[in-house]
């Protein structure tokens, strides 16, 4: 157990020579669940509880830390005269050495769970994603809060979200044509002999031109509509997608081996007509003939 030590001073600095007309503006901004600055007596009594408190978890966030974090985002605002959206990575930094136990990152990411909603990608803030990718590609971190600055949006997106809107839908490399049978029993072949590793089979086998998501969609839909065809009886949910499965690699073989039959007889009799019409040529040269000749030696000899 590890008991922490607050820079009580710096803290309370942040909130020295306020800005009246600036404070009115960031409370505006509905980020902060803060309704008034909290006084020297109520800081000093939540560093107290603080300072009081074990932390034997590392990475866990307790209510007592997210309303040190909410008062330290609020004040260093203030203080700089910027809105959350202007952070910088210098920034967080700065509030991740008073908070203590979590980096940058981390702190940035556990502000912004509570100022995030679950909105609808806009067609703004896909083309101003596209842009940052371009200018900063997999610093999804870096492009979130420029993202943020770029499109003022009354919410936030984590890095994260921007890598998954990325992947799943932006990446110009992604296939979204509809599925082929090959693909789905390479899908389901690959999943009976390593697992549910979606990320690796991305990789590997589709080369990340199938995503993550589609390929775990496709596996589970297929299953579904699978299960719903047939009755398995008294049998765990285990057992069942894994008979399920083995169907379906054995119905895709069957289809597969079927279509190359299919595509052999139809080449096959391509060939024979093809053959016949020759011959038929032939034979219609040959009655608009009107005689046939032989070179012998040196004479033409007429054919009857």
């Amino acid at each position: 157990m590890k008991k922490i030590s607050l820079d009580r001073q710096a803290i309370q600095n942040l909130f020295a020579n306020i800005d009246n007309q600036f404070k009115i503006q960031l409370f505006s901004t509905n980020c902060f669940s803060l309704q008034y600055i909290p006084t020297s007596d109520e800081l000093n009594t939540l560093f107290n509880t603080i300072e009081k408190s074990n932390f034997a978890k590392k990475g866990a966030w307790t209510p007592i830390q997210d309303k040190l974090l909410n008062i330290l985002v609020f004040g260093t605002c203030l203080s700089n005269h910027i809105l959350p959206h202007d952070l910088i990575i210098q920034d967080w930094e700065r509030i991740s050495r008073l908070v203590i136990h979590h980096n940058w990152k981390a702190c940035r990411n556990r502000w912004l769970l509570e100022k995030q909603a679950k909105a609808s990608w806009t067609f703004e803030e896909d083309q101003a994603l596209i842009q940052l990718y371009n200018q900063h590609p997999n610093k999804w971190c870096d492009i979130a809060i420029e993202l943020m600055k770029k499109c003022q949006t009354p919410y936030a997106r984590q890095g994260k979200q921007c890598r998954d809107r990325w992947v799943n839908k932006l990446d110009p490399n992604i296939k979204k044509d509809p599925w082929s049978k090959e693909e789905e029993l390479m899908l389901f072949s690959e999943v009976k002999k390593k697992g549910k590793r979606w990320a690796e089979i991305s990789f590997q086998i589709f080369q990340l031109r199938r995503t993550e998501n589609t390929i775990k969609n496709r596996y589970y839909n297929m299953i579904k509509q699978e299960q719903n065809k047939i009755k398995l009886g008294k049998m765990s949910n285990d057992e069942k997608e894994y008979y399920v499965m083995n169907k379906i690699i054995k119905e895709l073989q069957e289809k597969l081996c079927q279509n190359q039959h299919n595509c052999l007889d139809e080449t096959n009799q391509k060939q024979k007509i093809n053959q016949n019409y020759k011959i038929s040529q032939f034979s219609q040269q040959l009655s608009n003939i009107e005689c046939l000749v032989m070179l012998k030696g040196r004479k033409l000899i007429k054919l009857n």
